[in-house]
């Protein structure tokens, strides 16, 4: 998707990421992926989606939407995007404390 040179959207990014996040919430999680193209992962984001909502209810069908959403933009799941944040703490050199 098309980003302006000052890292400001374009119209057509914000309409498209608006429609992943309304399909993610309003229609079922994996929505974004299926828009995407990905079926099989989508498909497993919606069955993923109706188990976390009969086990934790309305939280654990966010929680997947969010994933969901999050592999569709970024390429990252939240677990891989939170691991590699991680990652990028503590391969920092670390401050000298002072005294």
């Amino acid at each position: 998707m098309a980003e302006q040179n000052d890292g400001e959207l374009d119209g057509s990014v914000v309409m498209g990421r608006t429609l992943k996040i309304a399909g993610e919430v309003l229609v079922a999680p994996g929505s974004s992926l299926l828009l995407d193209g990905q079926i099989v992962s989508g498909a497993a984001h919606i069955v993923g989606g109706l188990v976390a909502r009969w086990a934790f209810g309305p939280i654990g069908w966010l929680l997947v939407a969010a994933d969901s959403y999050s592999r569709s933009v970024t390429g990252l799941g939240m677990v891989d995007y939170f691991q590699s944040a991680r990652q990028k703490v503590a391969e920092r050199p670390a401050r000298p404390v002072k005294a």
